[in-house]
C-alpha cells in the first residue's frame, strides 16, 4: 500500500514539471520561429519563394534568408521589385505602398519618366466609309452600231493603255457607212478635177463664167457630202487613223469591221463579251477603270455634319489588313442627306497607286475639325486604369506611385489632364502599362501609393 501512493506522487511531480517546462516556452507567432516579416515603406521586400515553416534550417537561420532576398532569391528571379506591408497582416488603406525598381528593371521594361506639360490637341471625329473605284476614271466600252463580235483581245482584270486594241466587230450598219464615205470621196476627187479644169479654162476666157460657177458649186456640195460621211463614220466608232488607211483597205472585210479601243489607260473590271456574239449598240461590253486613285466615299451622320467641311484633312485607315494610313482632304460634302441612314456623303480622293486600297473595302477615317490648347497634354499610354479610375504613375523615393486624374479632351495619341497632374511634375511617360502589370500580379493593392 505504501508503494503505490509513493508512485502516485512521482506521476503527479511529473506532471508539474511538464507543465513549468510549457509555460517558461516563449509562444512562435505564426510559425516562423526567429523570422520578423514586418517591412518598414521603402525598404526592398523581402522574398518568401521557397520558404518552407517546418524546415529546421530555415526557421533557424535568418542570416541566410535575409541575403537570398537581397540579391533575388535562390530562385533567380530578375522580377520587379515592390514594398508592401506582411501579406499575414492584410491591407491598410491608411498606410502607402510603393512599386520599387531598380536602374535596372527600369530599363528592362522600358520606363521612361517624362515631365507635364501644354500641348495642342487636335480633336478628329471618326467616320465610317468604303473605298469605290474613282468613277471621272471610269470608261465603259459601249458599241456604236450593232454587229457580231469576231475577235476578243483582252482579258478581265488585264492592264490597257488608251488607245489598245480591245476586240472586232462586224457590222453592217457600218458597212453601208463607210460605203457611203467612199462614194463621197469618189465624188469629191471628180468634183475637184472638174472644178481646176473649169477654172483654167475660164481664165483663157475659153468656157462661159457660169460653166466655171457650176462647177465650183459642184465641189462645194461634194466637201459637204464627205464631211457628212465621215462625221457619221466618227460617231460610229471608226478613228481619223482608220479613215486615213480606208481607201487602201476597202475590200469587205475592212467595210464591216469595227475595232473597240480603251478610250483610257487602266485595269478592265468587268467584261460582258465572246467571240461569236450577237451584241446591239447600246451594250455594256468592257468596263475599264483607272485604279490610281480611288474615292473614299464617307458616311456623315446628321449630328456631326456641322464639323465636317471640304478641304479638311481625313486620315484613312483600313485596321487589320496591313495597309498603311493615307492622308487626304475633303473634296466634296453633299448638300442632302439620306432619307433611309440620316447621313450625308463626304468624298475623298486618295491615291492608289500601289492598287492596296481596292474598291469596296470598308474603312474608317479620322477627320481633323479643331485643334485646341490643353494645359497638361500626356500619350495616352501614360493614362491607365485602376479600380475604374483613370491614373497615371508619378516617380517617388526610390519608386513610384499612382496618381488619380481627371481627363479632359483626347485623341488616338494624346490624352489632357484637367486635374491630378500639373505642369512641371514628372511621371512616367513610358512603361505605365508595365507598372500596371506588376501591381495586379505581384498582389499589391491597385492604390498603391496614394492613402485612402
Amino acid at each position: 500500500m505504501k508503494s503505490l501512493i509513493i508512485a502516485a506522487l512521482v506521476v503527479v511531480a511529473g506532471i508539474a514539471a511538464l507543465t513549468v517546462v510549457k509555460a517558461d516556452e516563449e509562444p512562435i507567432p505564426g510559425g516562423h520561429a526567429g523570422h520578423d516579416h514586418g517591412v518598414e515603406v521603402g525598404e526592398p521586400a523581402r522574398s518568401t519563394h521557397g520558404h518552407d515553416d517546418s524546415d529546421e534550417e530555415s526557421a533557424g537561420d535568418c542570416s541566410d534568408h535575409d541575403h537570398a532576398s537581397e540579391t533575388g532569391g535562390e530562385h533567380g528571379h530578375d522580377s520587379l521589385e515592390y514594398d508592401t506591408e506582411d501579406e499575414h497582416a492584410g491591407h491598410d488603406h491608411g498606410e502607402d505602398a510603393q512599386v520599387a525598381l531598380s536602374d535596372r528593371d527600369m530599363a528592362g521594361v522600358g520606363i521612361a519618366v517624362g515631365v507635364a506639360g501644354p500641348g495642342a490637341v487636335e480633336l478628329t471625329t471618326r467616320l465610317l466609309g468604303e473605298v469605290r473605284v474613282n468613277e471621272e476614271r471610269l470608261a465603259h466600252v459601249v458599241p456604236a452600231v450593232s454587229g457580231v463580235v469576231r475577235e476578243v483581245h483582252v482579258r478581265i482584270g488585264e492592264e490597257v493603255s488608251a488607245g489598245d486594241l480591245l476586240a472586232v466587230m462586224a457590222s453592217r450598219e457600218l458597212a453601208e457607212a463607210r460605203a457611203s464615205y467612199m462614194s463621197a470621196l469618189g465624188r469629191r476627187e471628180l468634183a475637184l478635177v472638174e472644178y481646176e479644169r473649169q477654172k483654167e479654162l475660164r481664165e483663157g476666157d475659153m468656157v462661159a463664167e457660169q460653166d466655171y460657177l457650176d462647177s465650183r458649186q459642184a465641189l462645194s456640195e461634194a466637201d459637204i457630202e464627205l464631211r457628212a460621211a465621215e462625221q457619221t463614220l466618227h460617231a460610229l466608232g471608226v478613228g481619223e487613223r482608220e479613215l486615213e488607211n480606208l481607201a487602201a483597205t476597202h475590200g469587205a472585210g475592212a467595210l464591216t469591221g469595227l475595232e473597240l479601243r480603251a478610250p483610257l489607260s487602266g485595269t478592265v473590271i468587268e467584261m460582258h463579251i465572246v467571240t461569236g456574239e450577237v451584241v446591239s449598240e447600246d451594250s455594256d461590253l468592257l468596263v475599264i477603270a483607272d485604279l490610281n486613285t480611288v474615292w473614299v466615299d464617307l458616311h456623315v451622320p446628321q449630328s456631326t455634319l456641322s464639323s465636317i467641311q471640304e478641304e479638311q484633312e481625313v486620315t484613312i485607315s483600313a485596321r487589320g489588313l496591313g495597309i498603311s494610313e493615307v492622308s487626304g482632304v475633303v473634296s466634296f460634302v453633299s448638300p442632302i442627306i439620306d432619307p433611309e441612314t440620316r447621313t450625308a456623303l463626304a468624298r475623298v480622293v486618295i491615291s492608289n497607286e500601289s492598287g492596296e486600297w481596292r474598291p469596296g473595302l470598308f474603312v474608317t477615317a479620322d477627320v481633323s475639325f479643331e485643334r485646341a490648347h490643353a494645359p497638361v497634354l500626356v500619350p495616352s499610354d501614360a493614362v491607365q486604369t485602376l479600380d475604374g479610375e483613370a491614373v497615371v504613375f508619378v516617380p517617388e523615393g526610390a519608386g513610384f506611385r499612382s496618381v488619380p486624374i481627371v481627363l479632359g479632351r483626347s485623341t488616338s495619341t494624346h490624352a489632357e489632364i484637367l486635374s491630378g497632374l500639373g505642369q512641371g511634375e514628372r511621371y512616367v511617360e513610358k512603361g505605365a502599362y508595365a507598372l500596371k502589370a506588376e501591381i495586379v500580379t505581384s498582389g499589391l493593392d491597385s492604390h498603391a501609393g496614394h492613402g485612402h
